[in-house]
């Protein structure tokens, strides 16, 4: 039986989760880790998407993003995947599927919504107690929202609706 088709419209917003193959940790290392970050950079620039959140774990990872229907959800997530799969099995010498399954993903349709999801993804690194603030932790964008850095996160339409810049990151996307 083959998968259903995912229908996307023009600039929708999508909570995208993706998981290492049997939950494995490896997206352990720095390195992996922020070449994960970099591998969404380097197609955001080629295919036009937009980022608003994200946090890389140590086996999976959530995106908050924002795509052009040209492109769709599914054209981007297999440049990125594939690409950063390749990178991995060569740099480590592994054999076999990197990626469990597909990626999952949840149209986000609402302000409320919006802001739910994203304090979701900041707070993960808090939860999983890898460190004691979400702003604290490099590999999500809670940590460039409260640094201002602007290398992926397309933080102007978060700071406009959710809140200030002067607030801290997690802060600024409370209910």
């Amino acid at each position: 039986m083959s998968r259903q088709k995912r229908h996307h419209e023009d600039w929708n917003v999508y909570h995208v989760i993706i998981r290492c193959n049997n939950k494995q940790m490896l997206l352990r290392k720095k390195e992996t880790k922020m070449m994960l970050m970099g591998s969404f950079g380097k197609f955001q620039q080629r295919l036009g998407f937009k980022v608003y959140g994200f946090v890389v774990m140590d086996n999976h990872a959530h995106w908050l993003m924002q795509v052009q229907a040209k492109h769709g959800l599914s054209g981007v997530m297999q440049k990125v995947l594939l690409s950063f799969g390749r990178y991995y099995r060569g740099e480590n010498q592994f054999v076999g599927h990197f990626w469990q399954d597909r990626y999952k993903s949840v149209s986000i349709t609402t302000d409320r919504a919006m802001k739910e999801v994203l304090n979701y993804v900041h707070e993960n690194p808090v939860k999983a107690g890898m460190t004691n603030r979400c702003e604290d932790y490099i590999y999500s964008s809670a940590y460039k929202y409260y640094n201002i850095k602007n290398d992926i996160v397309d933080e102007i339409l978060v700071l406009t609706r959710y809140g200030d810049a002067s607030a801290g990151s997690c802060e600024l996307i409370k209910l």
